[in-house]
């Protein structure tokens, strides 16, 4: 096993951007033929662990490698922006030409949060680290930039594992510059093709992000970088790159339609791989088994602050009311300045209902959400719009609800709305909103009636209505189903560090 070839990943730590990688490398583990390492932060580390004992017993009659785990200095991207002044409480921003000056902030300020000797720090870690291994293959999660650089700059054998889709990164290199006024710009959650009224604004977005380039930040970072030897712009602002490997869990069927340069694997939902909702909390599967049921998880970057709960709160009642026969599942996690508020805009408008059993709210889901979807008992989702939960979510067949409120969020909206199997359900309320850049506050960009009417309009008013959109659903997740994902997208990997 010492002479195997060794495939090393560079990756961030968070959840939104680790899941992948945790699924491809379960399939690594398990087709037993390369070492993996990860690099990446601490935080991360026991998840790793917890992966590579978890093959051990399901294979115990063959020695499986554990991961090698690499521990990068410094502090991963979102914990420095947070200790720099960032929360998760400012996150949320309007789409479109009201939040894209604030959009613009958060790029320069989470893309240029290593300093220029910080950033040339990690580039020579990720150096040493790649001479120590010697992989076959490197693989790179898309927003670490450093890692980027390196395997440019020395011409290294690598591929892109990406979460999320891959359309905006190719919307330039659409025919007639179609990415530019047919397909909506970063975070305008405008529908697919772009309506004529709205093709200026979706120009000028576009531009503002683009602006983002000659950001002093930036600026100061590109001047590091060239100084050192690395050329080009930074890495975060090129998503795709011609003739690199890029893996990514979408399918033509579940995006909007692009031309695909061949470079571009699209594998189909890349899932970690989860234990079934009855092994993992038959408590929670015997109430899920009594009604049908909406699952609430708005993700882990979700701060609820009391205004938004409120409307969250009167936009079920609006659902309760009208359909007696159904329940709501609520991951809800308060802002902790907020607990108390919270609690009590919660008691007030759903008493009843909670001691009655037809809402649970946790503050932490035992089973994985993937388990929950997959238990035939979910009738809507209502999510973020985060990349692994409309993956997820469009995987198990089950409508969605989408309540986008920051970066590429509102662009899944787009596409649930657009392929039939979901509702935007605050695109009024969010593109109304007006902010403030000076003392930002997060707006408040969910409107109870806009979200009730949502609701009824994915889950039917009467138990049977709506069957065109379940139909739908139920398509999109047969097709996700007989795709490769993680399978697949560890084979390629599998097939390119053996490629010489």
């Amino acid at each position: 096993m010492s002479n195997r070839k060794s495939v090393l990943f560079f990756t961030n730590e968070e959840f939104g951007q680790t899941n992948v990688i945790l699924a491809v490398a379960y399939e690594l583990l398990r087709q037993n033929e390369i070492n993996v390492h990860i690099a990446s932060w601490p935080a991360f580390q026991p998840r790793v662990a917890a992966l590579s004992e978890k093959v051990q017993k399901e294979k115990p009659e063959i020695e499986i490698r554990p991961i090698q785990f690499h521990v990068l200095p410094l502090s991963p991207m979102f914990d420095l922006w947070v200790q720099n002044g960032g929360s998760r409480s400012i996150i949320p921003h309007p789409p479109g030409k009201k939040g894209i000056t604030r959009l613009k902030k958060l790029v320069t300020e989470l893309f240029g949060v290593w300093n220029p000797t910080e950033y040339i720090m990690l580039f020579e870690t990720c150096r040493t680290l790649v001479d120590e291994v010697n992989p076959g293959l490197i693989v790179l999660d898309p927003v670490f930039p450093p890692a980027h650089d390196l395997c440019r700059t020395l011409g290294l054998n690598y591929a892109v594992l990406s979460p999320c889709t891959l359309v905006p990164g190719l919307n330039p290199e659409q025919p007639w510059l179609a990415g530019f006024w047919k397909y909506p710009a970063l975070s305008t959650g405008f529908p697919y093709p772009v309506p004529w009224n709205l093709i200026p604004e979706n120009l000028y977005c576009t531009w503002v992000i683009i602006s983002c380039l000659w950001d002093p930040r930036i600026k100061a970072l590109d001047a590091a970088r060239h100084a050192h030897g690395i050329r080009g712009i930074l890495p975060s602002f090129t998503p795709w790159v011609k003739d690199v490997p890029h893996i990514c869990p979408s399918l033509p069927e579940i995006d909007l339609p692009v031309v695909i340069p061949p470079n571009v694997h699209n594998t189909g939902p890349i899932l970690v791989a989860t234990p079934p909702i009855a092994e993992s909390d038959p408590e929670l599967l015997s109430w899920l088994e009594q009604r049908p049921t909406i699952l609430v998880s708005l993700g882990t970057l979700f701060e609820a602050v009391p205004e938004t709960v409120k409307e969250l709160c009167l936009g079920f009642r609006i659902l309760l009311e009208t359909r007696p026969d159904i329940q709501i599942l609520w991951k809800l996690k308060p802002k902790s300045s907020f607990k108390k508020e919270i609690n009590d805009i919660v008691q007030k408008l759903l008493f009843k209902e909670l001691n009655e059993g037809r809402v649970r709210i946790e503050s932490w889901l035992q089973a994985e959400p993937l388990a929950i979807l997959e238990s035939g008992h979910i009738i809507c989702s209502v999510h973020h719009g985060g990349a692994n939960s409309y993956f997820e979510t469009t995987w198990a067949g089950v409508p969605q609800v989408v309540l986008p409120h920051w970066y590429d969020t509102y662009d899944y909206a787009t596409r649930a709305e657009y392929l039939g199997i979901g509702v935007y359900g605050n695109y009024n309320a969010g593109h109304i909103r007006d902010v403030k850049m000076e003392n930002y506050v997060s707006p408040t960009m969910v409107d109870h009636k806009e979200f009730g009417k949502a609701l009824l309009k994915v889950v039917g008013k009467e138990a049977g209505d709506s069957g065109d959109m379940r139909e739908r659903a139920r398509e999109l997740g047969n097709i996700c189903h007989n795709s490769g994902g993680r399978i697949m997208a560890a084979e390629i990997i599998t097939e390119l560090t053996f490629k010489k």
